[in-house]
């Protein structure tokens, strides 16, 4: 009976031992915080792009270009907006070329424009103007007064060079007074009004530029058609 007992006793203390095994807590795993995990990093985040309070990637802040100006040639002996250029016509004669010079002015920079003839020097030069607009776009235009200039062609057997220089803008005259004048050397070096001063000069040159392609057309050589060509 004695033994029988032990070994009632020794079970007994087995299960008591196996059961307070049982109930110790296993230590939970440790986590570092002080990085994100990466696992759960979302893709925009991870290429470093900043978010939004809702996860969404913030729009890239556009930084302002400063305001380009048009370019325009400055003569370095006047120090004036000068346009300028020598045309190669090797079948023209200088008579030739200086009569339809002359027919071109009257005809483009109106009666009153004023000539000064060196026929000695083969030289001629125009003080004329045309009319200002402001191009609001592809089909409409408004008045805003005249470009004045000073337009020189010296010209030579088979050549000659034009020069347009003394731009000035005329404004519009109001009904009770005088319209104002600004040279081109004035809106070009302005640190006032400079898109309004850079409109104006944009919109000359665009004329100024057809004006001379309407020159070196009048005074190219016509074409002759051989009768036997046909």
């Amino acid at each position: 009976m004695r033994n029988i007992a032990r070994i009632g006793f020794l079970v007994l203390f087995s299960f008591t031992v196996f059961l307070a095994a049982a109930q110790v807590e296993e230590p939970a795993p440790e986590f570092d915080f002080a990085e994100p995990d990466s696992s759960t990093m979302m893709e925009d985040d991870a290429t470093g792009q900043e978010l939004d309070e809702n996860g969404n990637p913030k729009a890239a802040k556009l930084t302002a270009k400063p305001y380009q100006r048009i370019v325009l040639v400055i003569d370095s002996a006047t120090n004036l907006i000068t346009y300028n250029g020598v045309m190669e016509q090797e079948e023209s004669g200088s008579d030739s070329l200086y009569i339809r010079a002359k027919r071109w002015v009257a005809k483009n920079l109106g009666k009153e424009v004023k000539l000064e003839m060196d026929k000695r020097n083969q030289k001629l030069t125009y003080i004329g103007s045309i009319p200002a607009y402001s191009y609001l776009n592809k089909y409409t235009k408004r008045p805003m007064g005249r470009f004045e200039f000073k337009l020189t062609i010296f010209i030579k057997e088979g050549r000659y060079r034009y020069q347009i220089s003394n731009i000035v803008h005329e404004s519009v005259k109001p009904a009770d007074g005088k319209g104002t004048r600004n040279y081109f050397e004035y809106y070009y070096t302005s640190t006032v009004k400079v898109r309004e001063h850079d409109a104006i000069l944009r919109n000359a040159d665009r004329d100024i530029l057809k004006l001379i392609e309407s020159l070196k057309a009048a005074l190219r050589e016509p074409v002759i058609v051989d009768e036997d060509d046909w």
